[in-house]
């Protein structure tokens, strides 16, 4: 079930994979980012999506749903998108 077809391989310029590896060492950045670029990062490295998943304890869809997002719109992808519904009403 998961041979090839299961690859999503990115290409990283030096410039993008310290960007990510920056991200992954703050230790202010929330914890959902930082689990995002482990996972570009670890797509870099050319590993299956499922082997990512289980390394980082996420579902595999999760995985395939960050790496084509990274792709599509690089690091400014990662961040949260906003959230429907009622804004809130109290401060975070």
């Amino acid at each position: 079930m998961s041979g090839p077809r299961s690859r999503r391989r990115i290409e990283l310029n030096d410039e993008e994979r310290t960007a990510l590896e920056t991200l992954t060492r703050r230790t202010t950045a929330a914890v959902g980012v930082v689990r995002r670029a482990r996972i570009v990062l670890l797509a870099s490295e050319d590993l299956r999506l499922d082997q990512i998943a289980r390394k980082l304890g996420v579902q595999r869809n999760v995985v395939r749903t960050w790496v084509d997002r990274y792709r599509l719109g690089g690091l400014a992808a990662l961040a949260d998108r906003p959230r429907s519904g009622r804004p809130r009403t109290f401060s975070p």
